[in-house]
């Protein structure tokens, strides 16, 4: 039995099927609009449909970019893609239409570093801490080979630190969060910036 991997963007989903060992046996991709959180839902319902058809597969594993509740269901917030109290894991298994199939949502740098822990260079360390860079800033901390998440799901966001008092406007509604100064989104706006 296989699982599916999709990690959730803020501008795409690239989903893979893994083995046990962590290897890739098959992948692809979407490109996604972050205000229309339906067509997110039907685009991973695709990719499931795409990649099933080839591997038998028991569990989808989705990494999502934002606060993920403590049960693993659904995103609470997240800055860059519309997700507010969203059922994520309910609307997946609506559309799929198959009960037999494990799903569990987590925070996409937490996926990334869980994988990095297990099947990477981490996977010989006792305790790792992880950044990711994308369109935001996000990590991801394992203590005593233990993924922390923290009492509410969110404890390795470390993008939404503030670290410039009165810095760039965030989409989480703070402003000087680190994400604002040391993400792939920071880094065009600064670039292109007169």
């Amino acid at each position: 039995m296989h699982a599916i991997g999709v990690d959730i963007g803020g501008t795409k989903i690239a989903a893979g099927v893994v083995d046990e060992e962590g290897r890739i046996l098959a992948q692809t991709r979407r490109d996604t609009e972050p205000d229309d959180v339906a067509s997110i839902d039907r685009a991973i319902a695709d990719v499931y449909v795409e990649l099933s058809t080839k591997h038998d597969v028991g569990a989808i594993g989705l990494a999502a970019a934002g606060f993920v509740s403590p049960d693993r269901t659904s995103v609470l917030f997240a800055p860059n893609i519309a997700w507010r109290e969203y059922p994520l894991a309910r609307n997946v298994r609506d559309l799929l239409g198959d009960d037999d199939v494990s799903i569990v949502v987590e925070n996409d740098a937490n996926a990334a570093g869980w994988a990095e822990f297990q099947f990477g260079v981490a996977r010989d360390a006792t305790d790792m801490l992880m950044l990711t860079v994308g369109t935001g800033l996000g990590g991801a901390i394992v203590v005593d080979r233990a993924l922390v998440r923290g009492k509410w799901g969110v404890a390795a966001e470390v993008g939404h630190m503030r670290v410039v008092p009165g810095g760039h406007y965030c989409g989480c509604g703070h402003e000087g969060c680190w994400e604002q100064y040391a993400s792939g989104t920071a880094l065009v706006r600064d670039a292109q910036a007169p």
